[in-house]
């Protein structure tokens, strides 16, 4: 597996298509912090919204940036859909799978490497997305609205938050990736996930199905706005998602023909 890993890092660095990511993800940030807007759609429920709506009514510090650019975490969930493609859906679009789970590395061992390496890409982008928000804050003569003790807290907490979340959707789209054979209908599982859960416990009236809007439960830890006994119900929710969605991947993907 871990073979597995250290080529996937080998080819990210050789393909333009992890430093246009880059590129796009600082933008991003850079374009956020200075229009002092969230670009994306909240899903963190009308709470997480009035929240939201004061911090951007006070004075804005970098902080302030910190914690509006979470809001906008909604738009990374898209970003890194160019992730997913170039981490597995290359295995099935280059028709290399088979070459990979007869390399001696079982099923399970390959789609837990395929997981760890796309968590591991999510954090760091997410790592330079909320950095890039901090130094243009700085660079716009911004105050911090705190020592650098709590901003470094800060973006650590944001950084591991919000990559965990979102690579939660992604696993789903692992497993999509798997039963379809085709990249079609994980990616666009991915980019609707959070308006359709939205959508669907709108309507239907379902309140459980507010622990599976992933991207709303980072944004309402990172600005409090969920109790302590919520929070470990879509704490726990996210995890089993992700050890369901491996486990799974690696049986359905032991029955198929490769």
């Amino acid at each position: 597996m871990i073979n597995q890993i250290r080529a996937d890092f080998y080819r990210q660095r050789r393909s333009i298509g992890m430093l246009i990511l880059l590129i796009a993800t600082v933008a991003l940030g850079i374009v956020t912090t200075w229009s002092k807007t969230t670009i994306g759609i909240t899903t963190g429920g009308e709470e997480y919204a009035h929240q939201l709506s004061a911090i951007e009514r006070q004075g804005w510090t970098v902080r302030t940036g910190l914690q509006v650019g979470v809001a906008s975490a909604s738009s990374l969930v898209y970003f890194y859909i160019a992730v997913f493609v170039i981490v597995i859906g290359s295995e099935y679009s280059q028709h290399t799978l088979k070459n990979t789970l007869t390399s001696g590395i079982s099923r399970i061992q390959f789609i837990l490497g395929k997981y760890v390496t796309i968590l591991i890409d999510i954090i760091l982008l997410t790592l330079c997305y909320f950095i890039t928000i901090l130094i243009t804050g700085l660079a716009l003569g911004r105050k911090p609205g705190a020592d650098w003790g709590v901003l470094s807290k800060d973006v650590a907490v944001m950084t591991l938050l919000v990559s965990f979340c979102i690579s939660v959707i992604i696993s789903l789209g692992i497993v999509l990736l798997i039963i379809a054979k085709s990249l079609v209908i994980p990616a666009v599982a991915i980019v609707i996930w959070p308006v359709l859960i939205g959508l669907v416990e709108l309507t239907a009236k379902w309140q459980w199905l507010k622990y599976f809007d992933f991207v709303g439960f980072g944004e309402q830890i990172v600005l409090n706005t969920l109790e302590a006994d919520q929070a470990w119900i879509y704490a726990g929710a996210s995890v089993g998602v992700v050890l369901a969605a491996i486990i799974g991947s690696a049986l359905i993907i032991s029955k198929q023909e490769i």
